[in-house]
């Protein structure tokens, strides 16, 4: 199941970054067993500085 949250601030703007979750449940349990960050967005700087935007988050976390 994939959920979204809000996670750190964005390192462009401070606003906080958008994370796409992906849970794995169990189906002997209603909780979720294991959470991962499939992505990280900030709108306005992703569409205002794409190529800072990009720059940045290779450096920080190692994806786009």
């Amino acid at each position: 199941m994939t959920i979204t949250r809000y996670g750190q601030p964005c390192p462009l703007c401070r606003t906080p970054l958008l994370l796409d979750m992906l849970q794995v449940r169990s189906a002997q349990s209603n909780f979720p067993t294991a959470e991962r960050a499939t992505g990280r967005r900030c709108l306005g700087c992703q569409t205002a500085r794409p190529k800072q935007w990009t720059e940045v988050m290779q450096s920080h976390y190692g994806d786009v």
